[in-house]
C-alpha cells in the first residue's frame, strides 16, 4: 500500500510537469526474479537481530510478502521444526515493510522471538526483496543454484511447500 501511494505521487508530479513518459520507468521498480536471474547476495537480520547472508550456499528461499503466506510457512516449520530449513539449505524471508513500524517493533517482532525457534529474515523496508516475485495468499519459493534462480514456484499449502523442495 505504501509503495502504491508513492508511485501515485510520483506519477501525479510527473504528469503535472509534463514528464509522464520520462518518469514512468522510475516507478516500476526492479525486474522480478525469474529462472536464470541472480539473487543479490545480501545480509538480513532475523527476529533475534542475528545476521544471515543469502549467499551461494542457499538452495531455497521461502518468501512471504503478506500474512497469509507467512502463516503457511509458519505451519510448515511448526510441524517440521527448524531442521527443515537446515536440511534443505533454505531460508525464510519475510517482507514486513507493509507493517506499521510501531506494530512491528512493539508486537510482531517480540512475538516472533517468543514463538519461532527458527530464523525469520526480515526485510523492514522492502528494498532487499523488491525483486522477489509474489502472488497474493501464496508463498514464493526460489529454488537456487549458487544464487542463480533455477525455478520460481508459488504454493499455498504446507504440502505444497514440502513438495517444492523435496522433489529437487
Amino acid at each position: 500500500m505504501k509503495r502504491l501511494s508513492r508511485v501515485r505521487t510520483i506519477l501525479v508530479l510527473c504528469a503535472s510537469a509534463g514528464l509522464l513518459a520520462a518518469c514512468a520507468s522510475d516507478t516500476e521498480g526492479p525486474e522480478p526474479l525469474e529462472a536464470g536471474s541472480r539473487v543479490p547476495k545480501v545480509t538480513l537480520l532475523d527476529q533475534n537481530d542475528e545476521p544471515h547472508t543469502i549467499d551461494e550456499s542457499v538452495a531455497a528461499i521461502f518468501f512471504a510478502r503478506e500474512m497469509e503466506g507467512g502463516e503457511v510457512i509458519r505451519k510448515l516449520l511448526d510441524e517440521e521444526g527448524p531442521q527443515f530449513l537446515q536440511k534443505h539449505r533454505a531460508l525464510y524471508v519475510a517482507d514486513i515493510s507493509g507493517m506499521p513500524t510501531l506494530i512491528a517493533k512493539m508486537i510482531a517482532i517480540p512475538k516472533m522471538r517468543d514463538e519461532r525457534p527458527y530464523p525469520t529474515l526480515l526485510d523492514h523496508d522492502g528494498t532487499a526483496t523488491a525483486s522477489y516475485p509474489s502472488e497474493e495468499g501464496r508463498v514464493t519459493i526460489l529454488l537456487l543454484d549458487r544464487l542463480r534462480v533455477e525455478k520460481v514456484e508459488y504454493r499455498g499449502s504446507v504440502a505444497g511447500l514440502k513438495d517444492a523442495v523435496e522433489k529437487r
